[in-house]
């Protein structure tokens, strides 16, 4: 992350929080949600591993994933603008 630091301190501060927002965001999803999100991106399982770890079925993984991004795009909607006005 800050990537931005030497160059635009503002930018790296800014994406500082981001990173907080979106782990204060994941923890507020469900934990079941949250549990099948994290496998997914930061594990880097793909669908069908999930499954199989977590004994629910694809479809239930891709619920699963389906509302996790929709709950943190609606949760993040104001800093994610926010970050790409400051990035310009």
């Amino acid at each position: 992350m800050l990537q931005y630091a030497d160059e635009e301190p503002l930018a790296a501060l800014i994406e500082k929080e981001m990173g907080h927002e979106i782990q204060k965001a994941i923890n507020r999803l469900s934990p079941e949600c949250k549990v099948v999100f994290e496998k997914s991106r930061f594990e880097h399982k793909k669908y069908e591993e999930i499954a199989v770890d977590l004994g629910i079925s694809v479809n239930t993984v891709k619920y699963h994933i389906k509302s996790a991004l929709s709950s943190l795009r609606k949760e993040l909607e104001k800093y994610i603008l926010l970050f790409f006005l400051f990035l310009r």
